[in-house]
């Protein structure tokens, strides 16, 4: 009999889930694992991101590679490319160790017990292979996974702090916080990191059973699946006496545009019949720095200029409103400012550097 199961193992080509191959995983996630493929988990290492290697290159050569986050999984060439940050990885965080220069993901290594999120299951653990027969045998049904046990009760993984291990802080040689996502957890927010940048989307999430939607692993963010996160912005815009003010109102847990050159732009544009009065963009960015002058990341010890969005953003324009104008409001962003992509020799790459649309609307007065 064992003889028989071997055999068919070998014929369907499962492999045991004692490695980072994630082609395991496909076999009964293949939606997932074609989210996870072409997102930035997958392209988060020297070899996939041009940004990171750029940056490596230019000012961090001396130091230690960021593998702790940008490529945990990999133990080779070939993995850094294709699994950086594995499934077996993110699903076996257990949880996180806090620590002022950087946080740790502590791992349960156990390569066949994982942690997953479903509010139905939230109480449940080691949830197990069962099958079921009726009909005096005729008819057999199965539920859960028969290649490995999941835990539904590890709260990380549904307000977020999973995701602090590295989305959270890096301190620099100077002591110095060079991410300052100002991320935090708050049991009273609604929006949390698995929400907002893992939506639930429609497709089942394994082959073994119809969930008909499942949480979205192309990770929704700067890079994939842009357009849901305008939702987390809100715009007002309120006439005055001097002209106009604009208020974004963040509603993520988390500064937005935060990242080492990253860069928000905001167009506003004063629609008055057949006349366009266009506004000076405004900026939203952070600058490092040290000794007065603008430096690269690893090297800063302070701040030079920070113009990002916190809770809320007010922005004040001249521009005095009459009855029937239309004022159009559009945020957008570079996932690298033209500044620092002709820096980091990156100035060829188009995509880099154009904007992305994240949301518009237009406010009638």
């Amino acid at each position: 009999m064992k003889k028989i199961i071997l055999i068919l193992l070998v014929f369907l080509g499962y492999t045991p889930l004692f490695c980072n191959d994630n082609t395991v995983c496909k076999k009964c996630h293949p939606l997932i694992y074609k989210e996870y493929y072409n997102s930035i988990h997958r392209k988060s290492s020297l070899a996939n991101d041009k940004i990171y290697k750029a940056v490596f290159e230019k000012e961090h050569a001396k130091k230690q590679k960021c593998n702790s986050c940008h490529a945990p999984s990999a133990k080779n060439s070939q993995e850094e490319k294709e699994a950086p940050i594995s499934c077996i990885y993110c699903h076996t965080i257990k949880n996180i160790a806090k620590d002022d220069a950087a946080n740790k993901n502590i791992l349960t290594g156990k390569k066949k017990d994982f942690f997953s999120a479903q509010k139905d299951k939230r109480n449940e653990s080691k949830v197990k292979y069962e099958t079921t027969t009726s009909f005096f045998g005729l008819i057999k049904r199965s539920k859960n996974s028969p290649y490995h046990q999941i835990e539904y009760n590890n709260e990380n993984y549904y307000n977020g702090n999973v995701c602090m291990g590295c989305h959270s802080h890096v301190n620099n040689a100077h002591n110095f916080d060079i991410i300052m996502l100002d991320a935090y957890i708050d049991q009273k927010d609604k929006n949390t990191c698995i929400s907002c940048h893992m939506p639930q989307v429609t497709g089942s999430k394994t082959t073994l059973s119809d969930s008909k939607t499942h949480a979205y692993h192309g990770i929704a963010g700067l890079h994939r699946f842009t357009a849901t996160l305008g939702k987390y912005i809100d715009f007002q815009v309120q006439k005055n006496e001097k002209g106009f003010q604009v208020t974004l109102k963040n509603l993520t847990n988390h500064a937005l545009f935060g990242q080492a050159y990253r860069e928000g732009i905001l167009n506003v544009t004063v629609v008055r019949g057949k006349e366009k009065l266009v506004q000076k963009p405004y900026i939203f960015t952070r600058i490092f720095g040290k000794d007065k002058e603008e430096s690269m990341p690893f090297e800063a010890t302070n701040i030079l200029k920070d113009t990002l969005i916190y809770a809320k953003k007010n922005i004040l324009y001249t521009t005095k409103l009459q009855k029937g104008d239309k004022v159009i409001l559009t945020l957008g962003f570079r996932l690298i400012s033209k500044k620092a992509a002709k820096e980091l020799d990156l100035q060829n790459d188009k995509k880099l550097t154009k904007i992305k649309i994240l949301k518009t609307e237009t406010f009638s007065f």
